[in-house]
């Protein structure tokens, strides 16, 4: 395999990488490294001496791969200045470095929101450094290609005056293709193409954020129509607990009076038990008495009959 194959393989491969979150880089970087050992040594050795991007530079590259045109207006509006410069246009460079202030910002803040949304929060200071590369992108057409190529390793700073320093920075140099020409022509790669690459695997991952955005959504209307369904189930079986709860007190108040009614009549049965015992005494009793009454009235008609006897014997 020739060095220009190779570069563009290495080229291609890199923008995959850097496409990547940091967290998931080094390990896909080795298992790719590892499959090409089996068929080309040297770019598998290639690809695994890729460096780990610092996390402002992969969040520029991620600009570049998501935000294209906040990156392409960074880009124009360099060329812009500079051309203000060359002609020596004092009001078009004030009105462009407040543009540039104005625009970079916006764009660090940009970059904070989609790093979220990506899964890799990022704190101010790696916005600042951000910022900061972006303003070298406009300071250095070469740095502006470097920050088009997505295959930025570390973040990059201007002075203003001097040409933005490059060297490791870039994970491919040979595969950005820079205006000052200073790469040998056969060996560049032209950043439309790899600009289209990025686009390309952005364009895949935007579809399948959104498949699993929609994917997510469907379960949470069938997990909100399960939640509907659980509280109107649990709605009638409240109500059903109260009305069965109120039939208990209902029935339990019921019983309570039958209870009090039963133990009024188990008392009056037992008053009106003594009463009888009381009675049949009394009746045993006044039984007595006409038994001893008719025994008396027995022998006093005996005793008439005999006196009258007595009498007519004596007429």
């Amino acid at each position: 395999m020739n060095q220009e194959t190779a570069d563009t393989d290495l080229a291609g491969i890199a923008v995959e990488l850097y496409a990547l979150l940091p967290k998931d880089f080094t390990a896909a970087r080795n298992e790719r490294a590892k499959e090409l050992g089996k068929t080309d040594r040297d770019l598998s050795k290639q690809v695994r001496g890729l460096p780990k991007p610092s996390t402002a530079a992969w969040l520029v590259n991620m600009l570049a791969a998501h935000r294209r045109e906040e990156i392409d207006g960074v880009i124009g509006l360099g060329a812009a200045m500079r051309e203000a410069q060359d002609e020596l246009d004092p009001q078009q460079l004030r009105e462009l470095s407040d543009q540039r202030h104005r625009l970079l910002a916006a764009i660090a803040k940009q970059g904070r929101k989609l790093a979220k949304e990506l899964g890799h929060p990022v704190s101010e200071t790696i916005a600042t450094d951000v910022e900061q590369t972006l303003r070298a992108a406009v300071a250095d057409p070469a740095a502006a290609a470097a920050v088009a190529s997505g295959l930025l390793t570390d973040s990059l700073s201007s002075n203003g005056l001097d040409p933005v320093e490059l060297d490791g920075k870039v994970a491919v140099p040979e595969a950005v293709g820079e205006a000052s020409g200073t790469a040998p022509k056969a060996r560049q790669k032209p950043v439309d193409e790899l600009a289209k690459r990025r686009t390309e695997r952005a364009a895949r991952t935007d579809r399948e954020k959104q498949r699993r955005a929609e994917e997510a959504e469907r379960r949470r209307q069938k997990a909100q129509a399960d939640v509907d369904k659980a509280a109107r189930r649990l709605a009638e079986t409240e109500a059903g607990e109260q009305a069965a709860d109120a039939e208990v007190e209902q029935i339990s108040a019921k019983r309570e009076d039958l209870a009090a009614e039963l133990a009024e009549l188990k008392s009056r049965i037992r008053t009106l038990e003594r009463s009888i015992t009381a009675v049949d005494t009394e009746a045993a009793a006044a039984e007595d008495r006409l038994e001893e009454a008719t025994r008396s009235a027995a022998e006093a008609r005996r005793g008439l009959q005999r006196a009258r006897k007595s009498l007519e014997d004596q007429d």
